[in-house]
C-alpha cells in the first residue's frame, strides 16, 4: 500500500495535522471540505480523490486486519513510515490510532450498504393452518416474520418484507444469525 502523493507536498506539520484530520472526518463521517481552497499547497482536486480513495482502501484493510490481530495495523503502519518523514508519519499514526474504531465502522457499513438497507424493526406471530384447499389437514406450525427496514441515508424510505418459516427453517435461520452474531463480536474485541 502506497501513501498518496498529496502527503508529501506539505512542508508544514500543521497543516499536514489539519489535513489528515479532514480526510478521517471525510471517510468516518462523510463530512465533505474545500480542500482546495483550504489548503494553497494543494493544487489539483485529484490529489484530493488519489488521498480519499487511499483512505477508504485504508479503513477497509484496517476492518480486515482487526479480524485478524491488531499488530499488523501497526506493522502496516511501521512500512508505511519509509514513505513519509518521521513527523508526519508521527502525526497519520496518531490521527489513525485515535480513529481505528470509527474507520472500521465505516468501512463495515460501505460493504454493508450494498442493499442500502438497515433493520429498524420485527413482528413475528405463530401460525397454525388447519387445512386449506390444496391440503385437507396439515396442522404445522409456522412462524410468519415481517422486517421493518429503511435506508441509511433516508429515514422516509422504508420497507417492509414478510415471509414465513418452519420449525426446521427456524432453527437453520437462528443458528445462521448466531453465526453472524459470533463474526460480529470478534470484529470489535
Amino acid at each position: 500500500m502506497n501513501l498518496p502523493q498529496v502527503f508529501n507536498v506539505f512542508t508544514d506539520n500543521n497543516q499536514f495535522e489539519k489535513f489528515i484530520e479532514d480526510l478521517v472526518a471525510d471517510c468516518v463521517h462523510g463530512i465533505k471540505l474545500p480542500y482546495l481552497s483550504q489548503f494553497p499547497e494543494i493544487n489539483h482536486y485529484n490529489l484530493i480523490v488519489e488521498a480519499q480513495q487511499f483512505m477508504q482502501q485504508f479503513s477497509e484493510y484496517l476492518l480486515e486486519m482487526n479480524n485478524q490481530n491488531r499488530e499488523e495495523v501497526q506493522r502496516l503502519l511501521e512500512k508505511l513510515k519509509s514513505q513519509i518523514d518521521p513527523e508526519k508519519h508521527q502525526i497519520f499514526t496518531r490521527i489513525i490510532t485515535e480513529n481505528f474504531k470509527g474507520m472500521c465502522k465505516q468501512a463495515l457499513y460501505t460493504h454493508i450498504a450494498l442493499s442500502k438497507y438497515v433493520l429498524i424493526d420485527y413482528n413475528w406471530n405463530l401460525n397454525l393452518t388447519i387445512s386449506s384447499n390444496k391440503i385437507a389437514k396439515s396442522q404445522i406450525p409456522t412462524i410468519i416474520v415481517e422486517l421493518h427496514l429503511q435506508t441509511l441515508d433516508n429515514i422516509a424510505n422504508k420497507k417492509k418484507i414478510r415471509f414465513e418459516m418452519t420449525k426446521e427453517e427456524l432453527e437453520q435461520f437462528v443458528g445462521k444469525l448466531q453465526k453472524v452474531m459470533n463474526q460480529l463480536q470478534l470484529q470489535y474485541k
